[in-house]
C-alpha cells in the first residue's frame, strides 16, 4: 500500500505581521537586492537599486531603480494597504519628475478603478512607457517562515514578448566575468536537484552571489546566499537585513555554540559595522577565482555539502525570533536568548 504523504495548507498572512510600518519596514525590505530581484523576476525587468526615498521637489518617491538592460529609470511606489487616489497621484507626479520609463505600483489589493487607471495609462502612452500594478502577498504553511509573492494585476499589452526581446539582446552583451558567474551558478543549480531543492528552483545570477531561499521574511529578513567575491574565498551565508538586523544578529550570536554544533563547524559572525545588514558565513579555504574553471567542480561540491547544512542549522533559531521583542528597544536580553534556544529545540 502506498504511503500517504502529509501535505500542508497554504495560509495567507497579514502584511503588517512582517512589516508593521510601510516606510520604516516594507520599503527597506523591498530595497534589499534579493527582494528587488524577486520583484524584477515578476515584472520581467532586471532591477538595480539607485535610491530609497528619492527626492522629487518637496516630495520623495519610495524607491528609484534602474533597468539593468536598458539603463532607464524604474519608479517603485508601494503601500501595504489597499490602493487609494493619493498614491495614484504620487505615482504620476514622481514619474514625471524623474522621467521614469517603467512605473511600478505595489499594494496589498487594487481597487477596480485603480487597476483600470493603470490599464488606461498603458493604452494611452507609447511603448517606451510601462505601468505595472503589483499585488504583494504573504503566505505560510503551518509555522513556516513567511513567503512573499508578487502578483501582476495590470501590465502593458505584449509586455512578456517585449521584455524577453530586451533580455535576449542584453544577454549577448554580458562581460566575460558575468558570463563566468552565470556558467558557474548554472552548473551548481543543475547539480542541486536532489541535494538542495530550494537552490534547484532558482534562476542563475550573472553576478558574484546567488540566492537560494529565505529562512524568514519581513524585518528582520534572513536570506540564504552564496557569494564569490574576487578578494575573498567562496562562501555560503545567512544574510540578515532590515532595521532590526543588528538586534536579531546579536541574539543569534549569543547562541553561537548551539548553532555551530548543529552546523558541524565554526562560523564567521560578521556584524558589518558599516552596513545595516549582518552576515553569518562559512568560507571555503583558498582564493581561487570563478574564472578558473579547473576548480569549479570542487567548489560546487563544497557548496552543495555545506550550504544546505547552514540553512538547516540556522533556520529553527531564526524562526523562533520574536521581532516585536527586538523592536521594543533595539536589543534583546540574555533571558530572551534563552527563550530562543528553548523555542528552537522544540
Amino acid at each position: 500500500m502506498t504511503a500517504v504523504i502529509p501535505l500542508g495548507r497554504l495560509e495567507p498572512v497579514a502584511l503588517r505581521k512582517a512589516w508593521p510600518n510601510e516606510a520604516s519596514n516594507f520599503t527597506p525590505w523591498l530595497a534589499e537586492e534579493i527582494n528587488l530581484a524577486q520583484l524584477g523576476d515578476a515584472i520581467g525587468i532586471q532591477l538595480e537599486l539607485e535610491r530609497v526615498e528619492k527626492e522629487v521637489g518637496s516630495f520623495s518617491a519610495d524607491i528609484l531603480a534602474k533597468d539593468i538592460n536598458t539603463q532607464q529609470w524604474v519608479l517603485i511606489e508601494n503601500q501595504i494597504a489597499p490602493t487609494d487616489h493619493s498614491h495614484l497621484g504620487q505615482l504620476l507626479t514622481y514619474a514625471a519628475g524623474l522621467d521614469a520609463r517603467a512605473i511600478v505600483w505595489i499594494a496589498e489589493t487594487f481597487r477596480e478603478e485603480h487597476r483600470a487607471a493603470i490599464d488606461f495609462l498603458n493604452r494611452a502612452t507609447t511603448d517606451e512607457f510601462a505601468f505595472f500594478a503589483v499585488q504583494i502577498e504573504l503566505w505560510r504553511i503551518g509555522e513556516s517562515a513567511f513567503a512573499p509573492r508578487f502578483s501582476i494585476i495590470a501590465k502593458p499589452n505584449n509586455w512578456s514578448k517585449q521584455a524577453q526581446a530586451v533580455k535576449q539582446a542584453a544577454e549577448g552583451e554580458l562581460t566575460e566575468t558575468q558570463k563566468a558567474y552565470r556558467q558557474f551558478w548554472s552548473g551548481l543549480i543543475e547539480k542541486a536537484k536532489d541535494r538542495y531543492p530550494a537552490l534547484a528552483a532558482r534562476q542563475p545570477y550573472k553576478g558574484s552571489w546567488q540566492f537560494a531561499e529565505r529562512l524568514r521574511g519581513g524585518n528582520p529578513d534572513f536570506a540564504s546566499n552564496a557569494s564569490f567575491p574576487w578578494d575573498r574565498s567562496l562562501r555560503c551565508e545567512i544574510y540578515v537585513a532590515g532595521t532590526l538586523a543588528k538586534a536579531a544578529f546579536r541574539v543569534l550570536r549569543d547562541k553561537k555554540n548551539e548553532i555551530e554544533h548543529a552546523f558541524g563547524a565554526t562560523l564567521e559572525w560578521e556584524e558589518l559595522p558599516q552596513s545595516v545588514a549582518c552576515r553569518i558565513a562559512y568560507y571555503m579555504p583558498g582564493l581561487e577565482k570563478c574564472s578558473d574553471k579547473s576548480h569549479w567542480d570542487a567548489q560546487q561540491e563544497w557548496l552543495l555539502q555545506w550550504w544546505p547544512k547552514l540553512s538547516d542549522a540556522v533556520r529553527p533559531f531564526v524562526q523562533a525570533l520574536d521581532p516585536l521583542k527586538l523592536e521594543d528597544d533595539g536589543t534583546t536580553s540574555s533571558e530572551d536568548a534563552d527563550e530562543l534556544t528553548v523555542a528552537a529545540k522544540a
